[in-house]
Parts: structure tokens; C-alpha cells; sequence
């Protein structure tokens, strides 16, 4: 039986082939998955991770999408979008257990409705809980890290398992293989209306200084020790420069912005003509902090 029937009819949850994969990134940047699995608990997740390995299948989780490039070719193999199976978050006494497909703003929401306060820092940053513990999201001084008590994730050989991890600046210690499926989070009690705030806040601050009106992946570097990347990027002049529909936005030289057609190419020469002027003037070797997808 042909691998897509067989996944049409084993799993619960959504199975689509040809996908385009631009439609499930914020870049809007990616051509056709061979399959799309969507599914809908852990025990399909389990079934499908079984089936790629038995059959050998090249395959990539994904979130949501937010600091990933697909290539344009596509991905030759399965895209697992796992945000279905992991979507349960239970609010506790002091602490919150949120899946690694909630959606990274719901669980703010939920620790300021609670009186919890640690999280209002990240307000705003797109994606789902796997994706800022995957990367150890931050913003403005402050880490997911801050806030984890334990990570629980399924090791590459499918075995469940819950510790504290130690995270470095934008990465966390997960590998590839290695599927995050929720985290417990740990809270100092605050006022609500002053934790509403800050969260107004620092939406405010987002809105007034990135571009959220134009699709893209987030930062794109990692800020170098001591400096920032958009002001190394700014300082050099390269704010609007383009290449194709991709640009260096005007609002933040550290976010590359598609203008309706980019692909994924576009973005790519227009990186490495940043990191290379940034090298060749400055001495600084740029880290990318968006990931690019392409099958081996």
C-alpha cells in the first residue's frame, strides 16, 4: 500500500500530499511537502515516528512556523506539525504545565489571569512553547529559562522523559530527534492588573519597533557578546536592502521582511551579503537564529 493511503487511513488528524509548506510558516517562504501529517494525539505522533522509521522515511517536526525557512524545492519526506497532539495546559496552585503546541501568548495570558508573573518579557514573540524552549526565546533581558522548572520530551529512540535542562543563550541542549512535548513552568505571585500592563506594555514596544505588518521569521542573527545585531546591521547601512522580495527591514535591520514573492533563495543570498559585509567591516561572524529546511 502506498505510504500516503497508509497514513490516510492509520492516523486521526490531517494527512495531505504535495502541501505547500509556505502556507504553515510566518516567513510565508517554502515550496511542497511529499506529506503533510497533522496529528490529532501522542499515540497517532507515536504511530507515524514508528512508520517513518520503519519505511525509512526522511521526516521533520515543526511547530508553528515562526523562525522557519522551508527550501523551495520543498522537503522530500514527512512534515509532522505537532501542535494538535500537544495542546493541553493545566494551570496549578504555583505552577503551570503548558504542552509544547500552545501557543506561546495563550500561556501568558493564562499565568497573568492566575496573578503569576515571570513571563510578560516575552509577550508578543510568535510561535508555540516547544518553539521557545527549542531556542530559549527572549527578549528584552529575559529568557523562557527564567520561568522552567522541567522540559518533558521524547528522546530520539522514542522514550518519554522529564529533567531540568540547562540552556545556553538562544539554544537549548534538544537535538535533533529529540520531539519537546510540554514544560512546567514556575511563577513569583504578582498583581494581575500590573502583570496585564507590562504585557500591554511590551506589545507596545514589539509594535513600535519590528515589523509586524510583513511576514517574517523573527530575528535573524543572534546577537553577538556585548552587542546587537540589528544595530551592527543598521550602523552599516544595509537597512532596505533587498534582494528579490526579501528585504532588510527598514524598522529593524535585524528582521528580513518578505514583500509578497520571496523565496527562500532570496533570503539566503540576502544573508549571507549581510554576514559577509558584517565580517569583512566589523570582524564579527553573524549565527543565524531562523532555521533553513531542506532535505538531506
Amino acid at each position: 500500500m502506498p505510504i500516503f493511503d497508509t497514513l490516510s487511513k492509520k492516523v486521526c488528524g490531517v494527512v495531505k500530499k504535495d502541501e505547500a509548506l509556505k502556507t504553515y510558516t510566518y516567513m510565508r517562504i517554502g515550496g511542497p511537502a511529499d506529506i503533510l501529517v497533522i496529528p490529532e494525539s501522542v499515540d497517532d505522533l507515536r504511530w507515524v515516528l514508528s512508520f517513518a522509521r520503519e519505511q525509512e522515511l526522511e521526516y521533520f517536526i515543526m511547530g508553528n512556523g515562526s523562525n522557519l525557512i522551508f527550501d523551495d524545492g520543498g522537503y522530500r519526506g514527512l512534515v509532522i506539525k505537532t501542535n494538535a497532539c500537544f495542546s493541553q495546559m493545566q494551570v496549578k496552585a504555583e505552577s503551570i504545565f503548558a504542552g509544547s503546541g500552545v501557543n506561546l501568548t495563550e500561556l501568558i495570558l493564562a499565568s497573568a489571569a492566575a496573578g503569576f508573573s515571570c513571563l510578560e518579557h516575552l509577550a508578543g514573540i510568535p510561535g508555540t512553547v516547544g518553539g521557545a524552549v527549542w531556542m530559549n526565546a527572549g527578549a528584552f533581558g529575559k529568557e523562557i529559562q527564567d520561568c522552567i522548572t522541567d522540559v518533558r520530551y521524547f528522546d530520539r529512540n522514542g522514550n518519554e522523559k522529564a529533567r531540568p535542562v540547562v540552556f545556553n543563550y538562544r539554544k537549548s541542549p534538544f537535538e535533533k530527534g529529540d520531539i519537546i512535548r510540554g514544560a512546567h513552568f514556575s511563577f513569583t505571585r504578582g498583581d494581575k492588573d500590573k502583570i496585564l500592563a507590562e504585557i500591554e506594555e511590551v506589545q507596545r514596544k514589539r509594535a513600535e519597533r519590528q515589523p509586524l505588518e510583513f511576514p517574517s521569521a523573527g530575528s535573524v542573527f543572534k546577537n553577538p557578546p556585548d552587542r546587537c545585531a540589528g544595530e551592527i546591521i543598521d550602523k552599516l547601512g544595509m537597512k532596505g536592502m533587498r534582494v528579490g522580495d526579501a528585504e532588510v527591514s527598514e524598522k529593524h535591520a535585524n528582521f528580513i521582511i518578505n514583500r509578497g514573492e520571496a523565496t527562500c533563495e532570496d533570503v539566503r543570498q540576502l544573508i549571507c551579503r549581510v554576514r559577509d559585509r558584517v565580517r569583512r567591516e566589523e570582524g564579527i561572524e553573524l549565527e543565524l537564529e531562523v532555521e533553513f529546511v531542506k532535505t538531506k
